[in-house]
């Protein structure tokens, strides 16, 4: 063979080797796309940014706040973004609409009756394989959890909020009578609150609601305030073993004596005792908060969420659980947050939702607005104390945490099915009491047959 031909061979063995050596050790093509390969054959090209959407309600301090929480995410997690929309208005119309349109966002809140329902539609994101996986999610306080049918998670409440009783220390001391009590085992029995609601009445004249001349028509100071929706009625009602159905949801019950008992109580505190403003007087009242600072009322009933705007006020307040019938109970009051199941970005999702409300990443449960949903915030003190402080009081543990934890039920419009259909039939009867038309018995007699063909039951629960 001449050197020529030789040559060429040789040539031709080294560009085919070259050739082969330029596709890489795994035999793979180049085919001349973006991406590159790291030494340990994983890619190295930036990861394409996941987008959400998160939709809110609330006051302009907790848009502040939530705000910040989607900042802090978005700083957080470079893969994902979430834009957060506040809806200022009619929130359950809006949701409505998006839902019809198929418009929804990735994450939302939601009403406590519309998670349920849509919950058992299958429209939210069953949430049961994560919770599986994460004990941050398998810890929280048991009337938290939304289910679609028996241990099938698919929400929780977005924060805890139970009703509480406010007050005014002056008065109290003024009138040199014990401050409420704080711990739910020592909870007033509601003839010895009773009492104590007559001796912090006032008129013009100094007279209190105990005295014999005491003249109703002028009051100057009253000793308690209630509004007239589930979460004033809610809570007594249960301490007095009483609900607007029997434990299937298909039986009215809310003419039991048992909670005769309760709405007629309430009702002579208005008319009988004059203790507290009825409905037409409290809508010339300003809000608690400032009934209590003005010492035009020395105590009211309100959630544990008005701790933001009672702590910022020039008062000298205090907080307390409510007085019982047969046993202390509050009600657990608070929306629910949820991921729709249409989401293209489940994983993505539960990394937020897991985020949008930690007490370690909001600030919603420092400032006084929301408690945490986690068991471990009321258990463990390190916990405990990554959100409270000075804002709260120093029986704030006892009358609130442990409230919570211990003696809280859901409120029933998280549990009856149709309950919207069954407030529009419920809350315009009630008005009857609240104004003195009738007595509560004949009131509640008579609402039977306006509710007891709109039953349809209860939803999951565990």
């Amino acid at each position: 063979m001449n050197t020529k031909k030789w040559c060429t061979i040789v040539m031709t063995l080294v560009l085919t080797f070259t050739l082969a050596a330029c596709g890489g050790s795994d035999g793979s093509k180049n085919d001349g796309g973006t991406g590159t390969k790291s030494t340990e054959g994983e890619s190295t090209e930036p990861q394409e940014t996941v987008k959400l959407k998160f939709m809110f309600w609330g006051s302009n301090e907790e848009k502040k706040a939530i705000e910040g929480m989607v900042n802090s995410f978005n700083q957080s997690h470079p893969n994902i973004q979430v834009s957060a929309e506040h809806v200022p208005g009619d929130y359950n119309t809006k949701i409505n609409t998006l839902m019809a349109s198929n418009e929804l966002p990735d994450v939302a809140y939601l009403s406590d009756s519309l998670a349920s329902k849509w919950g058992s539609e299958g429209k939210l994101l069953d949430l049961t394989p994560y919770v599986e996986e994460s004990e941050e999610l398998q810890n929280r306080l048991d009337a938290s959890y939304y289910y679609s049918e028996p241990g099938k998670v698919v929400g929780y409440a977005t924060a805890a909020e139970v009703m509480v009783i406010y007050y005014n220390k002056d008065l109290f001391t003024e009138a040199g009578i014990e401050l409420p009590p704080a711990e739910a085992e020592k909870a007033w029995t509601w003839d010895q609150f009773l009492e104590i609601a007559k001796k912090l009445t006032k008129d013009k004249n100094g007279k209190t609601a105990a005295d014999p001349d005491f003249d109703p028509n002028n009051i100057d100071q009253y000793g308690f305030s209630f509004g007239a929706d589930r979460s004033t009625w809610g809570p007594f009602m249960a301490s007095n073993g009483a609900g607007i159905t029997d434990e299937t949801g298909m039986k009215y019950t809310m003419n039991s004596p048992e909670s005769v008992e309760v709405f007629q109580s309430l009702q002579d505190l208005l008319f009988k005792y004059h203790v507290a403003p009825d409905l037409i007087q409290q809508k010339n009242m300003p809000d608690n908060y400032v009934r209590l600072q003005t010492r035009k009322v020395a105590m009211v009933i309100d959630g544990t969420w008005a701790q933001l705007d009672i702590s910022k006020a020039k008062l000298n307040y205090g907080i307390g659980v409510l007085p019982k019938f047969k046993e202390p109970k509050t009600t657990y009051i608070a929306g629910a947050s949820v991921v729709f199941a249409n989401t293209k970005h489940q994983k993505e999702a539960m990394e937020f939702y897991k985020f949008h409300n930690n007490p370690e990443q909001v600030d919603l449960y420092k400032i006084g607005l929301w408690m945490p949903v986690e068991t471990k915030y009321y258990t463990d003190q390190a916990a405990i104390d990554l959100w409270t402080n000075d804002v709260h009081p120093p029986e704030w543990k006892t009358a609130a945490m442990d409230y919570a934890l211990n003696y809280s039920i859901k409120a029933p419009t998280s549990s009856l099915k149709n309950w919207p259909e069954l407030s529009t039939k419920i809350t315009p009867a009630l008005e009857l009491i609240w104004t003195n038309k009738k007595t509560a018995k004949e009131v509640l007699d008579e609402l039977e047959k306006e509710v007891q063909p709109l039953l349809q039951g209860k939803y999951a629960d565990k």
